[in-house]
């Protein structure tokens, strides 16, 4: 009998315990705890190099600001601001100036004396690079104009050749002798008006094409060493090349003027000279 309730106990003691197993298990909340990994390098770098760029932009704009918050605050506001400004109204403002100043332009300028009529691609080229009305006047106040197409006289404006310079090509009766690229060159290498005041004067001007012209001034031949030249009668003699040579080898006026002063000088050629004066 004590025997029995003994085995009773023990068959209880172990239904419950199992009981209490699998209820445990069944309805425990707790989830399975994983191990934490050590954090990525890479994803700290990323980190790392991501604070670097925010603090530099923060700098960066106040910097900008004079280090004052308030104004980077309020000027960051007023580019958001802009950058959403309305561009239909921008269009259209930009739209109706430019419609009614180019329809004012091609009106003024349908009467001047081109080289063939301007044709409305013409005359919008010639507006769009803010080639000034006045500018074509006075081209053609000189009766220059009517040597020109269109795209010529925008190819002298946009080279910056000023109507001064072309006003003493015509006063000096030079204008018909150079063509238009050739007024383009020599204004773009420099070449003065005094300068071609003094060909002129030594009459050398006819004598000399623009691209000598532009060879003289570049190397530097001097109006003073001309005007020797035309002095002692031997400009004449020699070319633009010849002087460009003479110059540029060092044969000075002096020596010019010796070699005449000896009678010399009429049965030399320049390269004779340059020679003579090296030996010398």
């Amino acid at each position: 009998m004590s025997r029995q309730r003994n085995k009773n106990r023990l068959t209880n003691d172990l239904d419950s315990s199992e009981e209490e197993k699998d209820f445990s298990d069944f309805y425990s909340d707790e989830a399975p705890k994983e191990k934490r990994k050590p954090s990525d390098p890479e994803d700290i770098l990323s980190r790392r190099n991501t604070w670097v760029i925010g603090i530099f932009i923060l700098v960066a704009i106040l910097w900008r600001f004079d280090w004052s918050p308030m104004k980077a605050a309020y000027g960051i506001g007023s580019s958001i601001s802009n950058l959403f400004q309305s561009s239909d109204q921008v269009t259209t403002s930009q739209s109706t100036v430019i419609n009614y100043t180019q329809l004012e332009y091609f009106d003024t300028i349908k009467d001047l004396n081109f080289d063939g009529t301007p044709t409305l691609d013409n005359t919008s080229i010639l507006y769009q690079n803010r080639v000034p009305v006045e500018y074509l006047q006075a081209l053609d106040d000189l009766d220059y104009l009517s040597d020109l197409t269109p795209n010529q006289a925008l190819a002298l404006h946009s080279s910056g050749v000023d109507i001064e310079f072309i006003e003493v090509m015509e006063e000096l009766d030079y204008l018909d002798e150079v063509s238009y690229s050739g007024i383009i060159g020599m204004s773009s290498s420099g070449v003065s008006m005094d300068y071609l005041r003094t060909l002129d004067d030594v009459d050398y001007l006819d004598e000399v094409n623009y691209s000598g012209i532009i060879g003289m001034y570049s190397t530097g031949v001097s109006e003073s060493y001309l005007r020797t030249l035309e002095d002692i009668d031997y400009l004449d003699e020699i070319s633009y090349s010849g002087i460009i040579g003479m110059y540029s080898n060092g044969v000075t006026e002096e020596f010019l003027r010796e070699l005449e002063d000896r009678d010399m000088l009429e049965d030399l050629s320049y390269s004779q000279i340059i020679r003579l004066y090296n030996q010398n």
